[in-house]
């Protein structure tokens, strides 16, 4: 399979801000548990979206470099998110570069294959009040991770998004709606289509896999702990092959401010 042009992945997680739309349950008892989840999932994301935050943490973003070799570049980033009222600031600065100490004033490293951003307010995009107008769901199991029993839901965009839009599965807590685990479904990201053409012409399929936890809690508030994704293709003959990887994990949280009860 030859290798030339393989397309970039671009993924925007953009936290686009959602009345219960129900779908995939024929049970009555189904239908109300699934819409008692979306309830608590969309004050959830009312409390996230307009809570005052501060905070710092580590950002460790691993790159694949060579995709022969399966190389990685690692750069460690201080970063620092304030937001109060309208006003949000958001700081990066490089810490070190493959564990080695980085020159002073060296501004952050641009992904080659990736783009991310507003992964805190993922969930937002997909279970806030105004949102959930745009998505049919159904609950498709339950897991246990971080300790914490959670409900698997899966959101589906309805015909009337007509614009590109990140969908997919979401791990949420019954007890109080909050997201734990968001995995993207890859018709769902950046240029998909492009992909899909690429892989076509070179026999093979796309299989992109992208999926953002939040392992860490603080005022009931779910924080990122990491952010992965991998473009692969599966040849003809059911290998794969992986184009491109990123990891971002983030650790070392210190908060100053998590406030959820702010008036704006």
């Amino acid at each position: 399979m030859g290798l030339g042009n393989i397309p970039k992945l671009f993924l925007l997680l953009i936290a686009l801000g959602l009345f219960p739309v129900l779908g995939g349950s024929s049970n009555q008892e189904d239908h109300a548990r699934l819409a008692a989840i979306l309830e608590k999932a969309a004050h959830y994301c009312w409390r996230l979206d307009r809570a005052a935050l501060d905070f710092v943490c580590l950002e460790e973003v691993s790159e694949m470099k060579d995709r022969h070799l399966r190389h990685f570049d690692v750069f460690l980033y201080d970063y620092q998110f304030v937001r109060k009222k309208d006003e949000v600031k958001e700081q990066r600065s490089l810490v070190a570069i493959d564990g080695r100490k980085a020159p002073r004033q060296t501004p952050p490293i641009q992904p080659a294959a990736f783009r991310y951003r507003n992964v805190l307010f993922g969930p937002v995009g997909l279970l806030s009040e105004s949102w959930q107008a745009y998505h049919s769901y159904r609950i498709v199991g339950e897991e246990k991770i971080f300790d914490e029993k959670t409900v698997i839901v899966e959101a589906s965009p309805l015909p009337r998004v007509h614009e590109p839009h990140p969908y997919g599965r979401i791990w949420i807590k019954g007890s109080d709606g909050s997201v734990l685990k968001i995995a993207w479904d890859q018709k769902s990201l950046g240029n998909f289509g492009e992909i899909e053409e690429w892989a076509a012409e070179n026999e093979s399929q796309p299989r992109i896999t992208a999926y953002c936890e939040y392992r860490f809690e603080k005022n009931g508030l779910r924080f990122p702990s990491r952010n992965f994704t991998q473009q692969a293709y599966i040849r003809k003959n059911r290998s794969i092959f992986v184009n491109a990887e990123i990891s971002v994990v983030y650790k070392n949280y210190k908060f100053f401010t998590v406030e959820t009860a702010v008036a704006y």
